[in-house]
């Protein structure tokens, strides 16, 4: 595989209408670290912006008007979505760290699924707010009775692969593949739904990642500038949550705890919960 081949997700910023955006804050730890370059075996986070992939460069464009917005348990109706998400190009789906949007919005996602807690159900169910689900299989396969129930409460299991190989990214198009496909095969038996969007495991993708994500049949592959861990919140970009923002959580211990934090983050920034594959038509 060669440098070109390579995008680390900080270079994800310029791939969705985002290259205005500025770069600073902390690097954010999720999954095992996010080592912010993009050469095999390191993990100095690098301030860099590369020039953006023209196969998947895009601005934002107004979703089809046909689009209708769901009910949200934050508000009497959610905003209607002013970003439609684009299709893949040369085989390469699109990436979003964030949506640019200009609706008060912001996306929850919960990762991995170590952690199995009724007290987390319940707390979600507390505050009533949609997430989506990025799971592994190896994490979720001897109790997938428990995020049924949170997909009773219309949340969605997507692809965070079969067992969480943070660097994958590196490996051979065909490793990346059955790692994508398998978790796609398993979340349709399981949970009756396969999953639309994928998110790598550490958050680091190349240009496989993106080809193996799209022949596995998702639509994007999503990252995350704003994190919640041990009770506190994390911002790659600025110091509070901002419209568009994809939040990174896990099924941990600390879960309610990391759950009031993001609800304190959301209520401070006056923003609303949506969940991001209804925002996205996916």
């Amino acid at each position: 595989m060669s440098k070109s081949d390579l995008v680390g997700r900080r270079d994800a910023l310029t791939l969705i209408g985002l290259s205005g955006l500025g770069l600073g804050g902390v690097g954010l730890a999720g999954c095992a670290g996010v080592p912010g370059n993009d050469e095999p075996g390191s993990s100095t986070p690098s301030a860099r912006r590369t020039s953006p992939d023209p196969s998947t460069t895009t601005t934002s464009t107004t979703a089809s008007p046909t689009k209708s917005a769901t009910s949200s348990p934050t508000g009497p109706a959610a905003a209607e979505p002013d970003f439609q998400l684009p299709a893949a190009k040369r085989g390469l789906v699109p990436v979003l760290t964030r949506v640019p949007t200009k609706q008060p919005v912001v996306f929850l996602s919960i990762d991995d699924g170590v952690t199995k807690r009724a007290e987390a159900l319940a707390a979600l169910q507390h505050y009533g707010y949609p997430v989506t689900m990025f799971l592994t299989k190896n994490t979720i396969q001897n109790d997938p009775e428990y995020f049924r129930g949170f997909q009773a409460l219309g949340n969605r299991i997507q692809n965070h692969t079969v067992s969480h190989d943070t660097t994958m990214w590196a490996k051979p198009f065909a490793y990346q593949y059955a790692e994508i496909k398998v978790m796609q095969d398993y979340a349709q038996e399981a949970f009756g739904r396969a999953p639309t969007l994928f998110r790598p495991p550490g958050g680091r993708y190349s240009k496989a990642t993106r080809r193996a994500a799209g022949q596995a049949g998702l639509k994007a592959i999503i990252d995350w500038e704003a994190l919640v861990s041990g009770g506190q919140m994390q911002y790659q970009v600025g110091a509070k949550l901002r419209p568009g923002d994809i939040v990174l959580m896990h099924f941990r211990p600390e879960f309610e705890a990391d759950l009031k934090a993001f609800h304190q983050a959301r209520l401070e920034a006056g923003l609303k919960v949506q969940r991001l594959d209804d925002f996205l038509g996916v």
